[in-house]
């Protein structure tokens, strides 16, 4: 196995991008993504592809999806568009100037947050069997 991805759902809402989840299915991740839009304190959601490739270490992100609740739903952007690109444009700001949402992780933030899941799922293993051996 020689790459790694995962899709990482987020939202917009008060000036910042969070995190809301992340998942290995992008058909998943754009319904989500559709889901979250449904909140009226989220403006903006965007679906981000992260692959890490074991083999050279290197890791490329790019957005497969993004949905803006002032604009019309328009079809997703080719693969070759920038993802600072659309919040630049619709807040009327230069892309140079235009903040970044978020830092890249390295292998260590991909390990940090696979080693949360990991540790999510034993602790649900744990949980569920405790409480299925109660009388």
């Amino acid at each position: 196995m020689s790459a790694i991805t995962a899709f990482e759902v987020q939202s917009f809402r008060n000036g910042d991008w969070r995190i809301e989840t992340i998942t290995d299915s992008k058909e998943l991740a754009v319904h989500q993504a559709e889901s979250i839009m449904m909140n009226p304190q989220v403006s903006k959601v965007r679906v981000v592809e992260e692959a890490f490739d074991q083999n050279s270490a290197e890791q490329k992100f790019r957005t497969v999806f993004i949905r803006n609740k002032n604009q019309a739903k328009a079809p997703e952007k080719p693969a070759s568009a920038a993802p600072a690109a659309p919040e630049a444009a619709a807040a009327g700001t230069p892309q140079s100037t235009a903040p970044r949402a978020r830092k890249k992780p390295g292998v260590v933030g991909l390990s940090l947050k696979f080693a949360a899941i990991v540790c999510a799922g034993i602790a649900l293993i744990i949980a569920l069997r405790y409480l299925g051996a109660s009388p």
